[in-house]
């Protein structure tokens, strides 16, 4: 961009670049972007910048690609000068108002999504988050940067539920998070004024039933029950089990599970995310079962093999989808790698038929059965599948 900004006047502008990202934008997908306003393109600011001084020059501009670290004196000395840009205590001002011009120019109705459309309105007209939501995200993020060292910003958070990137949290949980960090539940402080004795949780002489409450103390809910399940279940794999809280339950999307050398596990951080989703979501179940299907009831209290019975059904659909959507066929490019699923539930299931290993759960009978047949295998024919 300061490239074409300091030889607008030029005849002809020969520019050569490691980036072919960069290049796409200057020349496949400039015009389309504009088009639709720059929805839903990352870094828009920069590359409605770079996009406006293309505009405003007069020079003739070619563009070609190079390959980075291959010798080219050119690309070399730009790799230099941005090394020694990143140790500047004070970053350089650039001047990017030709970007707004671009901005003003708005989008091509014609060329529009409602979806895109949508996002424009959303980006023109955003407003901030609401006190209550901060709270949660800023509850979440401390949560997590305190188990991992990593501080996630908002967005991330936002996205690991949206985009539920290898089918590791299901769209149940996913909807169940995203409302509980906009605190949309209707829980704790909801019924402060309209029925008090909503409000506190009475089994546990708690004055707010808040999430919190919940997942971590109630003794309604089954969560001591199902957290043993969950914790017993991670112990096969000899890592550490952290401690529950909320912000953690929330935040699970961006937790990785990492070895001494600082290496992401992928199989054992899909399998931590099932466990403590799946689980989450197994005791909100059971939480409003009691409240409202069995209306507070202490005669009707959800049992210990009842709850351990429906976590490992729970767990054992989980294991079951895994393995079918490792199928190719069925699911082409999006089909998941076999041997990820390996790792993801090595020392959990059984090789022999994919059934998950009972002894880890309770000492109670039954198994949770897996899909009794191949990674590879197609549904069975008819109505019995």
């Amino acid at each position: 961009m300061l490239c074409v900004q300091q030889n607008r006047n030029v005849h002809k502008l020969k520019i050569a670049s490691d980036s072919q990202y960069t290049i796409d934008i200057m020349t496949k997908n400039a015009r389309e972007w504009m088009d639709k306003g720059f929805s839903r393109v990352k870094n828009p600011e920069s590359t409605r910048a770079l996009i406006g001084e293309i505009l405003k020059s007069r020079a003739l501009i070619m563009v070609r690609k190079v390959k980075g670290h291959s010798g080219d004196m050119g690309n070399d000395g730009a790799d230099a000068l941005a090394n020694t840009g990143s140790e500047k205590d004070t970053p350089d001002t650039i001047d990017v108002s030709a970007g707004e011009t671009v901005a003003d120019l708005g989008a091509k109705a014609n060329s529009l999504s409602q979806s895109n459309a949508y996002h424009l309105i959303k980006d023109r007209s955003h407003s901030g988050e609401r006190r209550r939501t901060e709270r949660m995200i800023s509850n979440t993020r401390a949560t997590i940067t305190a188990i991992t060292g990593t501080d996630h910003p908002p967005s991330k958070i936002w996205s690991t539920l949206r985009k539920r990137k290898k089918g590791v949290l299901t769209q149940k949980f996913s909807a169940f998070a995203w409302k509980s960090l906009h605190e949309g539940h209707k829980v704790g402080d909801f019924w402060k004024h309209i029925n008090p004795d909503r409000h506190k949780c009475q089994q546990c002489n708690v004055p707010v039933e808040n999430l919190e409450h919940i997942f971590t103390e109630c003794r309604v809910s089954g969560q001591e029950t199902v957290w043993a399940l969950a914790k017993k279940a991670w112990g096969q794999t000899g890592l550490p089990w952290p401690e529950i809280s909320l912000g953690l339950i929330l935040g699970i999307g961006t937790m990785d599970i990492k070895n001494d050398q600082g290496k992401t596990l992928d199989g054992r951080t899909r399998l931590f995310r099932i466990l403590i989703s799946e689980s989450a979501y197994l005791i909100w179940l059971l939480r409003c079962e009691w409240r409202i299907g069995r209306e507070q009831n202490v005669l009707n209290m959800h049992t210990v093999a009842e709850i351990t019975a429906r976590w490992k059904v729970a767990i054992g659909r989980r294991l079951r989808l895994d393995w079918a959507l490792t199928n190719k066929m069925a699911f082409g490019k999006k089909a998941l790698r076999t041997a990820e699923v390996k790792r993801t539930w090595k020392d959990i299931y059984s090789a022999k038929n994919q059934s998950v290993l009972s002894d880890f759960s309770s000492e109670d009978e039954g198994v949770l059965v897996g899909t009794g047949g191949n990674a590879t295998q197609l549904r069975p024919p008819g109505r019995n599948r």
